[in-house]
């Protein structure tokens, strides 16, 4: 499965250049959906407040620090990981085929990087391993967020249900034991520093 799910993500067309690459915050957010572009963490799940990452560091070309197409959504943990990384050494090319880094917001993205059935993320091929290994992703509970998040997507249907009335009893015990499972994931989530 996608490391996004069913969110695509795509920078939308037509931003001219930043006066401050933060300027571009909330329209990444949107295009985005709140996703952690790496990880797939969503933001919103513990009201956190994610980085924006250069793609192309920073130190490596100044000319793109204020270019909304070089920034990525990510969560404190991915950013601080891939911080000034970049294996191939040259802007112009993010990774050699082995080595290196994909734009989360190309379709490529998906080419190299999945969501295994447990909710990790694990490479597909040799530069999502890169990434997983550059990322940490193959030694992070990333497995948490995603359950919590499919987690809290069903207890919004059960609380719908609840709000026009149609929730059964056995429906109401669902929701106790989910919203505890929930609760755990988050609590997990926590401990691990994810």
């Amino acid at each position: 499965m996608r490391v996004h799910g069913d969110k695509m993500i795509r920078r939308r067309k037509g931003v001219s250049k930043l006066e401050k690459y933060q300027d571009g915050r909330e329209q990444l957010e949107q295009d985005f959906h709140y996703l952690c572009g790496y990880c797939g963490k969503d933001g919103r799940m513990l009201h956190q407040k994610f980085h924006l990452d250069h793609f192309v560091p920073k130190s490596l070309d100044k000319s793109r620090e204020k270019d909304y197409y070089n920034l990525v959504l990510a969560c404190s943990r991915c950013n601080l990981s891939k911080s000034d990384q970049w294996p191939t050494g040259d802007i112009t090319q993010s990774h050699n085929g082995k080595d290196g880094f994909v734009d989360p917001a190309v379709p490529e993205f998906d080419e190299h990087l999945e969501r295994n059935e447990k909710g990790y993320v694990v490479g597909k091929t040799s530069v999502g391993n890169s990434m997983c290994n550059m990322l940490h992703l193959d030694i992070r509970r990333t497995d948490l967020y995603w359950n919590a998040a499919q987690l809290k997507r069903q207890l919004k249907e059960l609380e719908k249900l609840f709000q026009e009335g149609r929730l059964t009893e056995r429906q109401k015990d669902i929701y106790i034991e989910t919203n505890m499972m929930f609760n755990e994931y988050i609590d997990q989530a926590f401990i691990k520093g994810e």
